[in-house]
């Protein structure tokens, strides 16, 4: 009977630490989403990294990242990825060709775009407060849908005296993990509209595939 009532108040005090957890996660993230909602427009640089011990897979590289509401330009080693709010156009440098696929339905992407990865913890997640480590408060986020994702965890690092995200790395369910080190954060930057938009004169060698 007694180990029956450990087990019963270990367990209580489990659920009301989980709860505490949640409450805490969820004022970080609020703070944080309400801070990068009054900015106009976002300019950053980050680190990537994608693992995959199985595969001795261990690459590195640094690119640049702009948003502007729901437009976004990324720029990585060997491609740029950026949209109009329209559609997604991936630039192939190597290959000269330009990929136009249509905007992914939110519900069903799998993937993180970059003009959320600020904000994506604000639909179609469980949130989960972790510790604090180094400065930064550590947020796991767990996917509502799981089964209808490539992943099964984001951990989303925060800057405590910046109130800004450190890092974002997601982890696939085959063994892939992706990081973003965020290096410089600098908002209210002035981005031409036309920085988003493609058009033929801009890559004139370039081969056109239109997915949409």
């Amino acid at each position: 009977m007694k180990n029956l009532i450990f087990l019963f108040i270990s367990s209580l005090i489990a659920l009301s630490s989980a709860a505490q957890d949640d409450v805490k996660a969820k004022s970080i993230l609020d703070k944080l989403s309400a801070k990068t909602k009054k900015y106009t427009s976002i300019k950053t640089t980050f680190d990537y990294q994608i693992v995959n011990k199985t595969e001795g897979l261990n690459e590195k590289q640094s690119g640049t990242l702009q948003i502007k509401g729901e437009k976004y330009y990324l720029s990585i080693k060997g491609q740029d990825v950026f949209s109009d709010g329209k559609s997604v156009y991936t630039l192939l440098k190597d290959a000269e060709e330009v990929q136009i696929n249509a905007m992914p339905d939110e519900a069903d992407e799998d993937v993180i775009s970059p003009n959320t990865i600020f904000t994506l913890y604000e639909k179609g997640f469980k949130f989960k407060y972790v510790k604090e480590e180094n400065g930064n408060d550590i947020i796991n986020l767990y996917p509502n849908n799981p089964q209808d994702k490539s992943f099964h965890r984001v951990e989303v690092q925060i800057n405590k005296t910046k109130g800004e995200i450190y890092k974002v790395t997601v982890y696939g369910k085959d063994g892939t993990d992706m990081s973003y080190t965020i290096k410089t954060f600098t908002p209210n930057v002035t981005i031409s509209d036309d920085t988003f938009v493609y058009s033929k004169a801009k890559y004139p060698k370039y081969d056109v595939i239109d997915l949409r």
